[in-house]
């Protein structure tokens, strides 16, 4: 609604010559403090004073005067300056009859030519299950993508594969260790190495499919860089199947190891290089990135020729920047914090703006149930693991549950909350107002041999109720409030806004019939309201990615 405003402002300056560029982004259109004052009210007179040496009341006059011809708007008024808007309410059935006839794609952007943009979330390393805070993440990471498509942006979802480091080479002895102790139960296991059920499991199945090839034919540091290969495989396809279960899926997944492989890593120090900004220090290489607001430069390079973790983050980016993105959205854990701005000199060295890289930082998940804190698993060792807990209360409450909060805010899931079947679970409720709803549409169906699924008429004008002027104008602000969430990189505003659809819903049912037998106008008129609240329902469901339920 007030992008729309905002475009009508701008139209008509234009058409009057009354239009200066510099005035655009300045333009603001939002709600008055006051309900009185209308729905919406602008500044643009303010703007305009300096160009039209004017004074703003005169000049909101005048604009006030051009846009009161406008059947956008019931009325306009204006008040020490400001242009006070009064909506219409054909302005408002137009909204009604887009979000029925859009489905559940209500305000989507249809068009995806705003931009290339790559976000980049879980990233595991794939030595074990996944954990709440990657399910965290995961949930964080996918509303986003679909948030930045919905406003119309081409994202591309990737997961980076930590495959090169010492924690592979850990997990490649651990899993060595319990294939060994099949036979040989006394043989020691690594003193930092990975615990769980699931190591015992993976070395089984070496055993059962590779026995021979390890015990005869391998020597123990190919055995082990074998079993530590087969894990990671293994591990990687129940990380798939574990991110199924939440519907999360990825367009690109990314080896750190393919990296060095395929000679990224020389490739972007090359790079940099050629701009100046590496030099040698103590038979080491560095990269300058104090140059860009880092405490201080960076090894890249070791004096024993080996890279650092750091030079293959790089890697990663410049393959990232060379694919040319418009921006970056990285969704990491609360714990990298401090390095976030070594990395953004790194990247900022390559000559992208500030702002081309950004990242949401994911605060830890507590687990609670009959009132206690919930921590041990017998699967993975020392941690809930996140299949743990769909199985526990199901996708759909972990996903709201997950995305219920500011990623970067702490967040405690209630496990006793997420099953109830009650208003006390925000899950059920939300998923309530939907079924209610398709619980009405059968009901209209039996008694009335009115099918509501099907197309036909209303007239909206019958709308006269507070009720049911409040959810027209939500519907009338949604699509610019997940515009605006996304933007922002708000994931959590989506649950919020679906709560408040979902409560007007429930007050405006317990406050009026839709099945009327003695009005069968108004009656269709109400269905059809009904009908438009379900699609921006099933809109909000599809970005979080949870499940529309037709009955409870």
């Amino acid at each position: 609604m007030k992008k729309e405003v905002k475009e009508k402002i701008v139209e008509i300056l234009k058409k009057e010559g009354l239009f200066y560029p510099e005035i655009e982004d300045k333009i603001k259109v939002e709600p008055p403090k006051e309900e009185s004052f209308g729905d919406l009210a602008t500044n643009v007179a303010f703007l305009l004073t300096k160009h039209l040496k004017q004074k703003p009341q005169d000049i909101a006059e005048k604009i006030k005067s051009l846009l009161e011809k406008d059947p956008t708007f019931s009325k306009v008024e204006v008040l020490n300056g400001f242009i006070n808007l009064f909506l219409s309410d054909s302005y408002y059935h137009s909204v009604v009859k887009k979000a029925v006839e859009e489905g559940d794609s209500f305000g989507e952007s249809k068009e995806k030519n705003r931009g290339k943009i790559n976000i980049e979330y879980v990233s595991a390393n794939p030595t074990g299950p996944l954990h709440l805070g990657h399910g965290r993440g995961a949930v964080v990471g996918n509303i986003l993508s679909n948030m930045y498509s919905y406003i119309g942006y081409k994202v591309e979802r990737e997961f980076y594969i930590n495959d090169a480091g010492n924690q592979i080479k850990k997990l490649g002895q651990s899993v060595y260790a319990r294939f060994r102790q099949i036979e040989e139960p006394d043989f020691p296991f690594p003193e930092d190495g990975y615990h769980g059920e699931y190591i015992k499991d993976i070395a089984k199945e070496i055993y059962h499919y590779e026995r021979e090839k390890i015990l005869s034919m391998l020597s123990e540091e190919d055995a082990v860089e074998f079993c530590a290969e087969y894990a990671k495989n293994y591990l990687l396809d129940k990380i798939k199947e574990d991110l199924k279960l939440i519907n999360v899926d990825f367009d690109i997944w990314t080896s750190e190891k393919s990296l060095y492989q395929h000679g990224k890593v020389d490739q972007a120090l090359k790079f940099l290089e050629e701009k100046g900004m590496i030099y040698e220090k103590d038979g080491a290489l560095w990269l300058k990135t104090s140059l860009y607001g880092d405490e201080k430069d960076r090894v890249i390079k070791k004096s024993d020729g080996s890279y650092t973790y750091f030079a293959a983050d790089i890697a990663y980016h410049y393959d990232k920047y060379e694919r040319g993105y418009d921006f970056i959205i990285n969704v990491w854990g609360a714990d990298h914090h401090g390095y976030f701005p070594r990395l953004k000199a790194a990247v900022m060295a390559f000559g992208v703006k500030e702002d081309w890289i950004n990242v949401v930082f994911i605060q830890l998940v507590k687990l609670f149930k009959n009132g206690e804190e919930v921590k041990m698993s017998k699967r993975s060792g020392d941690f809930i693991t996140l299949r743990e807990l769909v199985e526990e209360v199901g996708k759909d409450a972990v996903i709201y549950f997950f995305a219920s909060k500011d990623p970067n805010t702490h967040l405690n899931f209630d496990i006793d909350v997420a099953l109830a079947k009650s208003n006390e679970n925000p899950v059920y409720y939300v998923q309530y107002a939907h079924a209610r709803i398709s619980s009405v549409f059968r009901e209209a169906k039996e008694r009335f041999n009115f099918d509501p699924e099907k197309d036909f008429e209303a007239d909206l004008s019958l709308l006269t109720q507070e009720e049911e002027k409040s959810i027209m104008k939500f519907l009338s602000n949604l699509p610019q409030e997940i515009e605006e969430a996304t933007l922002k990189k708000e994931p959590h505003k989506i649950t919020s806004l679906t709560y408040e659809l979902a409560s007007k819903l429930h007050k405006y049912y317990y406050q009026h019939k839709f099945l009327i037998e003695t009005d069968e106008k108004l009656m269709k008129a109400r269905l059809y309201l009904l009908k438009a609240i379900r699609n921006a329902l099933r809109t909000l469901f599809k970005l979080m990615g949870i499940t529309p339920v037709e009955r409870m």
